[in-house]
């Protein structure tokens, strides 16, 4: 079940100074005022409530919470607003009050569920203002991409587009940083080196292995990793450990530098690549920076174009046309997006060489953990690998430079890897030949060397093989992931923006029928998976026209603002079911003023409206529909005495009267009585529909008491012999000196106490007769809505009430 408001209650708020109650029960309002009066006073303090912020009060130089309050307040009055809900568990106050001289907000509900209405009610469209009719027309087609993108949740989206491409590319770049195929190519040189073959399959293993130690006679056969293991444990003689030992960590280091050697191209290329990207961007350290300006500049551009009057610029105050300053602002945003475009290849790169860095000294980190590194035989081996370490590690440090720091990095020449870095490959290759050669006498040596090779071979290329398959099906996976996204994503967007655009379409040719712009709709910018913004296109004489400005009149804008908003209201409000339009028809001509108080009524009738406007004719055009419909209607008035509110209702008026006639107050109850005995006169005549003479406009609401009573008194007389019986107590009325004082403008009214109770138990008496008096009538008042055709009756809604009435 969608929310609508029960209540609102605003006191000291913007115009407020004492206390608006609108008890709408879950109906739509009308509200009419002036100028002047204060009437956004109402939508100000809603959008306060739920967003903590008001549009057009947002800016440098205004202070929110300072102009939320009212002016007028003491220190210690406590400024709220409060709202009761459909959903009760939603309903509460939120206060602003001076706490140690400072202004805070506080809310009396506190509950889990109310925040989490709160958050989602932050993205929904509840309060449109004339102002921003037209915000979204104005944007760049960036912006009005963002900006839709914020509310239908394609920001978070692309974001999460952007969490998959990143995810790919870095299992992309894991898999080429690893370089599997040099690495397993390796270790198949060492497999022929070793056993003559390369080999892939356990089995074939084995039984390779078995050709070769079945001349020795050792009583096992290889069936298993744990046999290789029993049979290199049958091999290794105490007197060959050490022997053995060293020839194993000479091969190692071989084949680890060997591979490394390999990939002496791919690893300086890839410097090579960040060198030029970190020169590039710290020779444009200050465009880089820039990046972090755009939010700012954007912000900017909005601030001079719809607020800043004058030719100067808005922060240093000197001689600059606006034209020039919002042409500068854009070129900078150009350059921004440039920027952050050189931005995104250098951080690529940077990443890139800090992993290959990394990777590579940790291969050889583990070449220097073996037990033999620091032995002294081999201490040119030592120095070889270390000083690669220490290029891996300049490698390293220079990926990790920051750009801004304005330090350089080593030059790429200087840095890159050369094939002297692994002349050290040579003297293994004669070492491990030197001991190989010494080790021929010793048959089971070298069988021990060569099946331990190629089983660590075997193992490493199968360890390979498995990472790069688990990485390679990642990388498939995550591919195919991100393509469908990508695909479901353009078409979800396409999607909406079709039902979306449709909506805005129905909308507008609803309030401008038979005109000559037709299928107005939002088309997007971009290729591929990139998407660079939207913008608004529309029929124009059979031909596609963009943007909406080139032809559009300020009234035809304002209805593409209007339907942009209510289209907005139907595709992203979810949980709420109301909406405040605050004075939206000023520079509405005629026609569209009607055709948009009809769209309302017909396109938004299950929509609870809190419906502003200053506009007289409007209003009384709206009030008509409004009344059919059983609005709510009321108008705003403003007074020194009391700031913004509303105008009495009977109901208030009678508890003031009441409560003056009983302390005997009898010189302020003059103008209570009139106000209470129109309110009274004008709902009977409107339920027995009395006829009275035409007046035009709002002189029709300005009808004199005197003359509804006569009109009143003269339906009766022909429609009903019963009510005619009870005809005295409106003559008494009539024929009172308290109402010929009450019309009396000119004459000083000075009543007695008596006359003012006497004429005031008529009233009620009155009005008894045309009010049901039941406690359980939910429609008390005597209508001819309710007229019962068979019985010839007009009644109320219980039927306890009733008269004989002659159409």
């Amino acid at each position: 079940m969608s929310t609508k408001i029960k209540k609102i209650s605003i006191t000291g708020l913007r115009g407020v100074q004492k206390t608006i109650d609108l008890p709408l029960s879950e109906k739509s309002i009308l509200l009419y005022g002036d100028n002047g009066t204060g009437k956004s006073s109402i939508s100000d303090s809603v959008e306060w409530f739920f967003n903590d912020s008001v549009s057009h009060l947002s800016g440098s130089e205004i202070e929110l919470k300072d102009a939320m309050r009212n002016a007028n307040l003491n220190s210690p009055d406590v400024s709220s607003v409060e709202m009761d809900f459909s959903k009760t568990s939603f309903s509460s106050e939120k206060t602003l009050s001076s706490k140690k001289g400072k202004l805070v907000t506080d809310y009396s509900n506190n509950s889990t569920e109310f925040n989490q209405y709160i958050e989602k009610t932050k993205s929904e469209n509840l309060v449109l203002r004339y102002q921003f009719l037209t915000d979204f027309i104005d944007k760049t087609k960036g912006d009005k991409l963002k900006s839709l993108s914020d509310v239908i949740g394609f920001a978070e989206v692309n974001k999460t587009k952007e969490v998959l491409k990143k995810a790919y590319n870095s299992i992309k770049s894991e898999i080429k940083n690893q370089n599997y195929e040099a690495q397993i190519n390796t270790q198949k040189e060492i497999q022929i080196q070793k056993i003559g073959a390369t080999i892939g399959v356990e089995k074939n293993l084995f039984e390779k292995l078995n050709e070769i130690i079945t001349p020795l006679k050792l009583g096992v056969a290889i069936k298993s990793f744990n046999d290789i293991d029993t049979v290199l444990k049958l091999l290794q003689a105490p007197a060959n450990t050490k022997v053995l030992n060293e020839l194993r960590f000479l091969e190692n280091s071989k084949n680890a530098l060997t591979t490394l050697k390999n990939e002496i191209e791919i690893l300086n290329s890839e410097y090579e690549k960040y060198f030029i990207e970190f020169n590039k961007i710290a020779d444009d350290v200050q465009g880089i920076m820039q990046v972090f300006f755009a939010e700012l500049l954007k912000a900017g551009g909005t601030v001079i174009e719809k607020y800043h009057a004058d030719e100067t610029c808005p922060l240093c105050l000197q001689p600059k046309e606006k034209k020039e300053l919002l042409k500068d602002i854009q070129k900078r945003l150009k350059e921004i997006e440039e920027s952050s475009k050189k931005k995104a290849i250098f951080d690529l790169a940077k990443q890139t060489i800090t992993k290959f860095s990394a990777e590579r000294i940790k291969r050889l980190d583990i070449l220097r953990s073996d037990t033999q590194y620091n032995e002294k035989p081999f201490e040119p081996v030592k120095k070889a690998i270390d000083d690669l370490v220490l290029k891996f590690s300049a490698y390293e440090k220079a990926g990790n430079e920051k750009v801004t720091s304005g330090n350089k990095i080593p030059d790429a020449k200087g840095l890159k890897l050369k094939d002297s870095d692994f002349t050290i490959i040579d003297s293994l290759t004669s070492k491990i030949v030197d001991i190989q050669t010494k080790l021929t006498k010793d048959n089971n040596a070298i069988t021990y060397s060569n099946i331990s090779s190629a089983k660590e071979a075997f193992q490493r290329i199968k360890k390979f093989e498995k990472e790069k398959k688990v990485l390679e099906e990642q990388r498939s996976s995550m591919e195919t992931i991100y393509n469908e996204f990508v695909k479901k994503q353009k078409e979800g967007l396409e999607n909406f923006i079709k039902t979306f655009s449709g909506k805005i379409n129905e909308f507008y040719q609803f309030m401008n029928p038979g005109e000559q712009f037709q299928e107005l709709k939002i088309v997007t910018i971009g290729e591929e998976d990139e998407l660079n913004g939207i913008t608004i296109q529309y029929k124009y004489n059979g031909s596609w026209i963009s943007p909406p400005q080139k032809y559009f009149s300020e009234s035809h804008l304002n209805c593409f603002g209007l339907s942009f908003f209510l289209a907005s209201v139907i595709a992203f409000n979810k949980e709420n079911k109301f909406l405040f339009l605050d004075d939206v028809i000023s520079s509405f001509d005629s026609n569209h003023r009607i055709r948009f108080a009809n769209l309302l009524f017909e396109k938004f009738a299950d929509y609870q409206i809190i419906l502003l406007t200053h506009e007289n004719e409007w209003y009384q055009y709206v009030s008509q529909l409004a009344k059919r419909k059983s609005w709510l209607i009321n108008k705003i008035k403003w007074s020194d005495a009391d700031g913004t509110h509303l105008e009495d209702k009977s109901t208030d008026l009678k508890e003031i009267i009441e409560t003056n006639l009983a302390k005997g107050n009898v010189d302020i109850l003059g103008n209570p009585i009139r106000k209470y005995l129109e309110h009274a006169l004008k709902d009977i005549c409107e339920n027995l529909e009395v006829k009275v003479k035409f007046r035009f406009n709002e002189v029709n609401e300005k009808r004199m008491p005197d003359e509804l009573l006569n009109e009143l008194k003269s339906r009766i007389n022909k429609s009903s012999n019963e009510l005619k019986e009870q005809m005295p107590v409106i003559d008494r009325i009539i024929n009172s000196n308290v109402l010929g004082n009450l019309l009396s403008h000119d004459n000083p009214f000075s009543p007695k106490l008596g006359d003012l109770k006497a004429f005031w138990a008529d009233l009620n008496e009155m009005e008894q007769l045309f009010y049901c008096q039941e406690a359980i009538c939910k429609k008390p008042m005597v209508s001819i809505k309710n007229y019962d055709t068979v019985a010839k009756k007009i009644r109320c809604g219980c039927d306890k009430t009733k008269y004989e009435w002659k159409e």
